[in-house]
């Protein structure tokens, strides 16, 4: 099994007009099957309360879609969301522990059926202010994905240290220092990250953008599927 994924921090659509078709092109370049997104407003005066997420699927054609809302925002929600060109056939979100008046956050986890085969999908976005504040939520991470035999994650993880991800234990990295997807800082911060059975088989980035981060996008495939075709 094959699965092209893409990671995305589209800034609640700012740099592109609030124009979401714009964003769909963006992401339907990369020509993926799953979509991790981060900063989305849904419903905020932000993007004058348009549900964004649902117009952007309805600019992919794709009708599988969840959204993470990790905090309350300007009559609306913030946070992540994950597309899917498959089924969703179930939805969760873990809140951080993230003190006040630091914002929150969270990170999604969708199982999605591709073609009959489970897919635990996660998406998250972490905290830009600390260190300290990251290691929490990097081993909250690691602990909520062990619960699965194979998963994969993407997310705007606000570091460039790749030592923060040695916990997890056996995963492979998209972006293992070679994109700089935050260009003000030209630092690599957005991941897609996955551990065995899965393999990370290509990898690239859309430049430019339409968001101050850059999308970056992976395929992936079982190493099983290849071992049935030898």
């Amino acid at each position: 099994m094959k699965l092209r994924v893409v990671s995305y921090n589209i800034r609640h659509g700012h740099d592109a007009g609030l124009d979401m078709s714009v964003i769909a092109k963006d992401i339907l370049s990369a020509s993926p099957d799953v979509v991790g997104l981060q900063e989305v407003d849904v419903c905020t005066s932000r993007v004058h309360g348009r549900d964004t997420l649902s117009e952007l699927a309805k600019a992919l054609g794709w009708e599988h879609y969840a959204f993470c809302r990790a905090i309350d925002f300007a009559g609306g929600g913030y946070g992540t969301a994950i597309l899917s060109r498959f089924p969703i056939i179930s939805f969760e979100q873990m809140h951080f522990d993230v003190p006040a008046p630091r914002e929150g956050r969270a990170v999604g986890h969708a199982v999605i059926d591709a073609h009959g085969e489970r897919v635990d999908f996660f998406n998250t976005h972490l905290s830009y202010e600390s260190d300290e504040l990251r290691a929490g939520q990097f081993a909250a991470l690691a602990d909520l994905v062990a619960r699965t035999p194979a998963w994969v994650l993407t997310g705007d993880f606000n570091t460039a240290n790749l030592a923060c991800f040695d916990i997890f234990t056996g995963a492979c990295l998209a972006n293992p220092g070679k994109y700089p997807t935050f260009p003000a800082s030209d630092e690599g911060i957005d991941n897609i990250v996955c551990n065995a059975p899965w393999r990370i088989t290509d990898t690239g980035i859309l430049q430019p953008s339409h968001s101050d981060h850059l999308l970056l996008w992976a395929e992936l495939a079982k190493q099983h599927d290849e071992r049935s075709t030898q």
